[in-house]
């Protein structure tokens, strides 16, 4: 079988990385070969193995898509209008090529929304009806997509893909004066609609809500005596925004960029972490490490509530976020909800496992 994945493979997102990782993982059983359209093509044929295609190269975008068994549109926050006016219009031309080619198309893993726009809703409506079948990552995203498609595609309620991946073992890290470990995974974000591709944007974030975020750390590590890691999920925007949030505290820390190889070891060796990354909260669940969610998208709020006693939920504003300690000692020590959570989740892969044997096996 022959494959194409039209996503957001190749860049410096290592939760689009997992994400991707985990789909492999899903296909790895069907034997098939898989051809990414990619941002950077090599480094995901390194990372990944298969064929890197160039989402430039659109002369062999569709001469892959028209001789193959399948294209699989997903997974991830595909399906949203709200970062840029761009974002659509890039993922869906890649469904409505395949639909004129007469290949077969699936969504699994989505992310869905927010679909502010008439345009957005519309482009979703010719893109995905009549599509051989969709999973969502939450019920949420179900919620929003029936909104827009009504019964025009077959939707069923699954996981993020990450959640494909094997949930890891290992015990939190020690310092030698015995000081446990909190992982802090922040970006930076602002409540202002974006024009702009992300990877052209500069650091808006408003100064109040650096300074809440920097007094919150430095008041968690004085009530708990942990030792702070910052690690970027997104090296080239986190990275330096975790040394704005750093500079303005009094606790020292440590900085980490991992590669995607080295990501759930960061997350599995913290006992708790704080994250507004997404993804950050879906590598500290496969960890079975409790976290403190920071809800700057829908997506983080449902993962949140996916999580129970395991997880918390904080409002992106200073006020909200200074409430951090009191929501750190209350997932404290809840390793085991996390994991019974995990499991729901992992589960929860079977409609897209369903879905991806149905149309790769015919």
């Amino acid at each position: 079988m022959r494959v194409v994945v039209a996503a957001w493979v190749g860049s410096t997102n290592l939760g689009d990385e997992l994400l991707h990782a985990g789909l492999r993982r899903l296909l790895a059983a069907h034997d098939a070969t898989v051809a990414a359209i990619s941002i950077a093509p090599a480094a995901t044929v390194a990372a990944h193995g298969g064929i890197g295609l160039d989402h430039r190269d659109l002369h062999r975008i569709r001469r892959a898509v028209r001789s193959a068994d399948a294209v699989i549109f997903g997974g991830g926050g595909l399906l949203q209008d709200v970062t840029s006016p761009f974002n659509l219009p890039y993922h869906l031309s890649r469904v409505i090529l395949a639909r004129r080619a007469g290949t077969p198309v699936v969504a699994v893993g989505l992310g869905v929304g927010p679909l502010e726009t008439r345009l957005g809703q519309a482009l979703t409506r010719a893109a995905l009806e009549g599509l051989a079948g969709c999973t969502v990552r939450d019920q949420a995203s179900a919620t929003r997509l029936v909104d827009v498609l009504g019964d025009r595609v077959e939707l069923e309620v699954a996981a993020d893909l990450a959640f494909a991946l094997d949930a890891t073992s290992t015990e939190p890290i020690r310092h030698d004066d015995g000081t446990r470990r909190l992982v802090v995974s922040l970006r930076p974000w602002s409540t202002h609609r974006a024009r702009l591709p992300a990877a052209a944007r500069t650091d808006t974030t408003p100064e109040p809500i650096v300074q809440a975020l920097a007094t919150a750390l430095d008041a968690a590590v004085d009530a708990s005596g942990w030792g702070l890691r910052f690690v970027a999920l997104q090296r080239d925007r986190d990275d330096a925004f975790h040394r704005r949030v750093a500079a303005r505290m009094r606790a020292p820390a440590s900085f980490a960029t991992p590669h995607l190889d080295d990501l759930l070891g960061e997350f599995a060796a913290a006992d708790a972490v704080v994250s507004m990354r997404y993804h950050g909260g879906v590598a500290a669940t496969l960890a079975g490490r409790p976290s403190v969610l920071i809800g700057y998208d829908p997506k983080v709020e449902a993962l949140a509530e996916e999580l129970g006693a395991g997880g918390r939920l904080l409002t992106f504003d200073a006020e909200s976020v200074q409430s951090l300690p009191q929501a750190l000692a209350a997932v404290e020590g809840q390793g085991a909800a996390v994991d019974a959570a995990c499991d729901r989740l992992r589960g929860r892969q079977a409609p897209t496992v369903e879905l991806l044997g149905r149309v790769l096996t015919g």
